[in-house]
C-alpha cells in the first residue's frame, strides 16, 4: 500500500529531524517526516536542556556548539518565545584544591579558544545557583552557555513545519528502506510505503537499527537518566554542573593536568558501569531537574535503572537541604547515540543521508539540520568531522578538507 510521496523523507521527529525538515522546506523541497511515536519522544524531550559551549573541545566541536546556540536566537523570530531560551550562562563547581588547579588550566585553555570563562568564588557561584552545595570551594562560570526547553522547542518547530506544508506522520515506525540500484527511493512503514527522491535518517540512538539494512554506523546507544522535582520558586539561575563525570567534557579531560582519580563521583561504586554528570537546572515552571546518569544501553530500552535512580537521589540529598523535602514528579531516561570521537555523522552513506551521533544534540542539532539541508541541496560537501565514519560498512564518505561550513552564509 502506498501511503505518500515526497521529495525528501526525514526519519525521526526530534531536534535534528525537524530542524532538517525545516531547513529543507525553506529551500523549496516537498518534505515529509515519519516518527515512530511522537515528536520529542526520544532524547529531544528527555534532557536537561543545557547548551554547553564551554565544555567542548576546540575546532569543529566548538564551532558546532557555538553556531547551534546562535541558531536558537533566530528561531525566536519564527517560533516566538515558546521554548524558554535563557542565555544566563553556566557554571561548573569544584570541591578540592587539586580539582581547582586543573580548572585553572581549563580556564586558560578556554580563553585561548575564545570561550568566555572565569574562576569565581563559591559564594559568587551560590548567588547564581542554589544547586552549588556547601562542599564547593569555587567554580568556573561561562556566559557562553545557555539553556532551552528542548521538548517545547521540538514541538513548536513541528507545528511550524506543519504550517509550512511539511507532513508529519507520528506513530509510524519505519520497517525498512526501498532502493533502486544504489539510490534509496523511500521507506516502508507500518502504514504503507512512502516514495521519495531521498531519505534522511535522523533517529539518534535508533540509527543502530540500520545494521539490518547493511549499514553499520559507529554509534553506541547510551541511556541518559534524569530526575525532576515539584516546582519551587526560582533558585537555579544558571545551568550548574559538579565535578563528577568530567571525563565526558572533552575540553577538560584532554588537558595534560587532568587526572580521572581527582574527579571520582561520590556514591558511585568502583567498577560500576555508570558515569554521572552532576547537573542541576530549573525550568520556567520551577521544576528542578537533577542528573544525569550515563549507562551503556544493551538495547533500545529507555527505562531508567534502579542504580541510576539511586545515584541521582543521593546527589539531590547532598545539595541544598531544602531539596530533600521536594516531591519527585518525573523520572525518565533518554537514549543518545554516541560516536567514539563525540562528533556527529552528517554525510551520505550508501545512498542514505545520515544525520546522527549527536552526543550534544541540544547544542549541535539546529546547525546539523541546516548543514544536512545544504548537503541535500548540493550546496556543500560534508566536512571531515567523524574520523570513525571510515569504519562504517559500505560507506562512501565524500570528505571535504575545508572544515565546517558556516551555516550563516546561507541565511
Amino acid at each position: 500500500m502506498v501511503l505518500d510521496q515526497a521529495d525528501i523523507v526525514v526519519v525521526g521527529g526530534g531536534i535534528v529531524g525537524l530542524t532538517t525538515a525545516h531547513a529543507l522546506k525553506q529551500r523549496g523541497f516537498d518534505v515529509l517526516v515519519v516518527e515512530q511515536r511522537f515528536t520529542a519522544f526520544g532524547a529531544s524531550g528527555r534532557n536537561s536542556g543545557g547548551i554547553w559551549v564551554q565544555t567542548v573541545r576546540g575546532g569543529t566541536e566548538l564551532q558546532l556548539a557555538r553556531q547551534g546556540a546562535e541558531l536558537y536566537e533566530r528561531f525566536l523570530d519564527d517560533l516566538g518565545d515558546t521554548f524558554e531560551l535563557r542565555r544566563d550562562g553556566g557554571l561548573i563547581y569544584f570541591e578540592t584544591e587539586d580539582q581547582q588547579k586543573v580548572f585553572a588550566d581549563y580556564v586558560a585553555d578556554r580563553r585561548e579558544h575564545g570561550v568566555q570563562a572565569e574562576l569565581i568564588s563559591a559564594a559568587e557561584a551560590r548567588k547564581l545557583s542554589s544547586g552549588v552545595p556547601a562542599s564547593a570551594i569555587g567554580a568556573v562560570f561561562s556566559g557562553d552557555d545557555a539553556q532551552v526547553n528542548t521538548a517545547k522547542f521540538t514541538r513548536a518547530l513541528g507545528d511550524a513545519c506543519k504550517r509550512r506544508g511539511v507532513r508529519i506522520y507520528e506513530n509510524t515506525p519505519v520497517l525498512g528502506m526501498t532502493r533502486h540500484g544504489d539510490a534509496v527511493t523511500g521507506v516502508r512503514t507500518v502504514r504503507g510505503d512512502i516514495a521519495a527522491g531521498g531519505v534522511v535518517w535522523c533517529t539518534g540512538a535508533w540509527a543502530s537499527t540500520l545494521s539490518s539494512e547493511g549499514i553499520d554506523l559507529p554509534i553506541t546507544p547510551i541511556r541518559v537518566g534524569m530526575l525532576m522535582t515539584q516546582a519551587v520558586s526560582r533558585q537555579v539561575h544558571v545551568v550548574t554542573r559538579g565535578p563528577g563525570g568530567v571525563e565526558n567534557f572533552g575540553a577538560l579531560s584532554s588537558l595534560p593536568s587532568f587526572e580521572p582519580t581527582l574527579f571520582a563521583t561520590p556514591g558511585l561504586e568502583e567498577g560500576s558501569h555508570l558515569t554521572y554528570e552532576d547537573i542541576v537546572t530549573q525550568n520556567a515552571e520551577g521544576n528542578i531537574i537533577i542528573g544525569h546518569t550515563h549507562d551503556a544501553a544493551q538495547s533500545l530500552n529507555p527505562h531508567i535503572t534502579v542504580e541510576a535512580t539511586s545515584l541521582m537521589i543521593q546527589s539531590l540529598q547532598r545539595r541544598d537541604p531544602s531539596f530533600r523535602t521536594l516531591g519527585v514528579t518525573g523520572l525518565w531516561a533518554g537514549l543518545v547515540g554516541v560516536t567514539a570521537d563525540r562528533l556527529p555523522i552528517i554525510d551520505k552513506v550508501d545512498g542514505l543521508y545520515v544525520n546522527s551521533g549527536h552526543v550534544a544534540g541540544t547544542a549541535s542539532g539546529p546547525l546539523a539540520g541546516e548543514l544536512m539541508a545544504q548537503l541535500v541541496a548540493g550546496r556543500t560537501r560534508p566536512s571531515r568531522w567523524n574520523r570513525s565514519l571510515a569504519t562504517a560498512k559500505r560507506s562512501r564518505s565524500r570528505c571535504s578538507e575545508t572544515g565546517l561550513p558556516d551555516a550563516r552564509e546561507s541565511q
